[in-house]
């Protein structure tokens, strides 16, 4: 049992309101996330899309998107956190380890990132990733194969590291950093 949950360890699950077409969704879903808020009060509601039905391939602007908006969420109902952590819904942690490496990142200071890292290009005039790797040359490899693909890709820029995958995580002020960022909130 993690006792330091609901003490010094909030989990939520954060739900985008829109569909992923950008509707809003059907009355049972709606009903059903009243209920759960309501009986466990564990879901962040944000007013961005969901990235897409399947949990295993979201589309990364959605996955953006949702991410800035529970961040823009986060810096009003959250203004307490030290660190704020992204996982999938079917990754494990070990809550009080990880609060006690955090509490040695905390000593620094400074803005922090810990976690899985991924590498894409940008279209700057589709407003859209392209071009993934696991590493800056991969992702040079991908850029000059995928981006192409829209209509404005062959302008791409990058490739740039960016947080991805099951567990990442920064501290408050880059949460607070991106929250009022204007690109972010493009």
């Amino acid at each position: 049992e993690y006792r330091n949950i609901g003490k010094t360890v909030c989990v939520q699950f954060v739900i985008g309101l829109l569909t992923y077409q950008g509707d809003g969704h059907d009355e049972e879903t709606v009903d059903r996330l009243f209920h759960e808020q309501r009986r466990y009060g564990d879901l962040a509601l944000v007013n961005a899309r969901e990235p897409t039905r399947d949990p295993y391939r979201g589309d990364p602007k959605c996955t953006g998107e949702k991410i800035v908006a529970w961040f823009q969420q986060l810096v009003v109902t959250h203004r307490d956190a030290r660190f704020v952590i992204k996982a999938d819904w079917d990754t494990w942690i070990h809550t009080p380890k990880l609060e006690a490496n955090l509490r040695h990142l905390a000593k620094a200071k400074e803005p922090s990132y810990f976690g899985n890292t991924l590498w894409c290009s940008y279209s700057v005039a589709d407003y859209q990733p392209c071009g993934y790797g696991f590493g800056p040359l991969q992702a040079a490899g991908a850029q000059k194969v995928e981006c192409p693909l829209l209509p404005h890709g062959r302008d791409a820029v990058g490739p740039f590291p960016y947080a991805a995958g099951l567990f990442w995580g920064v501290s408050y002020d880059v949460v607070r950093w991106i929250a009022g960022s204007r690109w972010a909130c493009r």
